[in-house]
């Protein structure tokens, strides 16, 4: 990192707001390139990027948006979202990301408790955006991307940024907001009930950059892709926050079908996945190796740099051999990803495999485990000078993280939410009597400080993708109203899809039967009958119309026998054991993956 480098990113970070440090940086370097939109040639200037978001700001402000009003983006991860998020910043007000995969009545909820008064979309969104505007009373205004696909009432973004008053003062307004102003809600799925709004304040996101670039250091002729959606934690930081604190460039990608040929074209320097990408990446340099005519020259290499990373993550003697000649035979294997260039590797959001950390990390690609929580944004990594892989490294200097007595991770610091947006009682939940926020997660610490995390006490699924999901609300969806149905228990943890294992009801089973003339069976034989299969099956794609597209049951396993109160999967009061099923029936959900 460049002298010059430091300073700029030290006179950002000491600026009081987010949309402060946007300005001076938008205002030292107007005309160098901030964003591109992958695939179209489109892009922006840190001067036109300035002017569009202050006429944004302009525009909400003549439709009478103020201070602390809520504008909700139902958008998809592409450089408008840049410009209505700045926007609303700098006039003070408090803007929010929904998943676009969301069910409408997900986003109805959301909305019911943000009230948002504006609703930013874009035409593949519109038939969603205009259902969410029609059940929720506070949104008075829907605005387009694009200019023709303008319906009656609604605005272009055009048209809102042509709304800007001449005199409007975006400096003098951006300014009055201040480190601890809230500055973005992030909805998160809980065990039960809505979702909860994540509160964050403006300091919060400095600081936890702030801590990142302390351990790995940032330059502005960094590159990133942003590719994932902006309701992500991670991607707000990464995609967007940190782009004008740090000053580098982004290059946003609306398809992740794109992924491996965006990551071609930008080589960016600094790149945060989920596992399920990195996952995906390995996969395409396995496949390539595979029908190599150099096949057994590259698995003999990879193989003894497999080893050469393990000894080294132990402590041990590294094995003999010419380890730079296998580094230089692999580097072409590292540029296939797209990511040789980085030198900033990060992977969060759900539990990595190790064997997939050593495999990325012996190609010379080494990836770095973060934890972190939509409540408290990123609390630890490794040093990248001592990456101990299967960890999630150690705390940032302004987090303090301790175990309660039942391994639970507790956190406190600068970075942790306030609490829920409108929800005390589920606010007071989630913290001690003594401020310290509770993760729901257990963990173990080394004696040099690294955190190990073993299980979750709450009883969320997190995919591969890295995407939080309530079990109890799929499995809601799916049970229902269902007489056929006693229990379903979704599983998804670590994976790429989510699979259900349906214990049926026997006096549903039984009342199936005679209703449609079934021969007289025992109960295991009706569980199986194709015409109980059918009403499932059913019951499943109904249930799933509930839900959005990644929390869906994609397959599902009938067991032939039912589970009793008191017994291995339910306690006397029928609540799941959940573990005890996930281990009691591993088989069968590794046949449903199997396929």
């Amino acid at each position: 990192m460049t002298t010059a480098d430091t300073t700029r990113i030290d006179q950002a970070l000491a600026q009081p707001s987010l949309p402060a440090a946007f300005l001076a940086k938008a205002r030292s370097a107007p005309d160098e390139t901030a964003l591109r939109m992958f695939g179209s040639g489109e892009g922006l200037t840190w001067g036109e990027w300035d002017r569009r978001a202050a006429a944004v700001a302009g525009g909400l402000h003549t439709l009478g948006v103020r201070r602390g009003d809520r504008i909700a983006l139902l958008l998809g991860t592409r450089m408008e979202f840049h410009i209505a998020d700045m926007g609303a910043l700098v006039l003070g007000a408090i803007p929010f990301s929904i998943y676009v995969t969301s069910a409408v009545v997900q986003m109805a909820e959301i909305c019911a408790n943000a009230e948002p008064r504006v609703l930013v979309t874009e035409r593949a969104l519109l038939d969603k955006a205009r259902a969410l505007a029609a059940t929720t009373p506070s949104i008075e205004r829907v605005v387009v991307v694009e200019a023709d696909a303008v319906g009656p009432g609604e605005l272009s973004i055009a048209d809102l940024e042509g709304l800007c008053p001449a005199d409007f003062d975006a400096e003098t307004a951006a300014g009055l907001a201040e480190r601890d102003d809230i500055c973005t809600l992030v909805y998160t799925s809980g065990t039960t009930g809505p979702p909860k709004g994540v509160q964050f304040r403006h300091g919060a996101m400095m600081d936890c950059l702030d801590s990142i670039r302390r351990r790995f250091g940032a330059t502005q002729a960094d590159r990133a892709l942003s590719y994932l959606p902006m309701a992500h934690i991670a991607e707000r930081i990464f995609g967007h926050y940190a782009a004008f604190l740090y000053g580098y460039e982004v290059t946003s990608l609306d398809d992740p079908a794109r992924l491996g040929a965006a990551l071609h074209e930008v080589r960016p320097t600094r790149f945060f996945g989920v596992p399920r990408i990195f996952e995906k990446l390995l996969a395409g340099v396995r496949r390539h190796v595979s029908e190599s005519p150099d096949r057994g020259a590259l698995e003999a290499a990879w193989a003894r740099r497999l080893a050469v990373v393990r000894a080294e993550q132990a402590g041990a003697p590294l094995p003999a051999g010419d380890d730079e000649a296998d580094r230089a035979l692999l580097a072409p294997l590292a540029a296939l990803t797209g990511l040789e260039q980085a030198h900033f590797l990060a992977v969060a959001g759900a539990p990595s495999a190790l064997d997939m950390l050593e495999e990325l990390t012996a190609l010379g690609l080494p990836i770095n485990e973060f934890y972190g929580s939509s409540e408290t944004i990123i609390l630890t990594c490794s040093p990248p000078e001592d990456i101990r892989l299967s960890t999630a490294g150690q705390p940032f200097d302004i987090v303090e993280l301790k175990l309660a007595e039942d391994g639970e991770i507790l956190v406190n610091g600068p970075t942790v939410t306030p609490g829920y947006f409108r929800d005390e009682a589920r606010t007071a939940e989630a913290f001690t009597p003594d401020g310290w926020f509770c993760t729901g997660d257990i963990g173990v610490i080394d004696e040099d400080g690294y955190l190990k995390i073993v299980d979750r006490k709450k009883a969320l699924i997190i995919n591969s993708g890295g995407k939080n999901m309530s079990p109890a609300n799929i499995e809601l969806a799916i049970k229902a109203g269902q007489p056929l149905i006693s229990q379903v228990v979704a599983i998804g943890d670590r994976r790429p899809y989510n699979v259900a294992l349906l214990v049926l009801d026997r006096d549903g089973v039984a009342s199936f039967a005679r209703d449609h003339g079934l021969d007289e069976a025992d109960f295991a034989t009706l569980t199986q009958h194709p015409d109980i299969r059918a009403a499932l099956e059913a019951a499943v794609a109904a249930g799933n119309e509930k839900l959005s597209r990644i929390e869906q049951i994609k397959r599902f396993a009938v067991l032939d026998h039912d589970w009793v109160p008191g017994g291995d999967q339910l306690t006397p009061t029928q609540k799941l054991k959940r573990r005890e099923v996930s281990e009691g029936y591993a088989d069968v959900i590794e046949e449903l993956y199997r396929a």
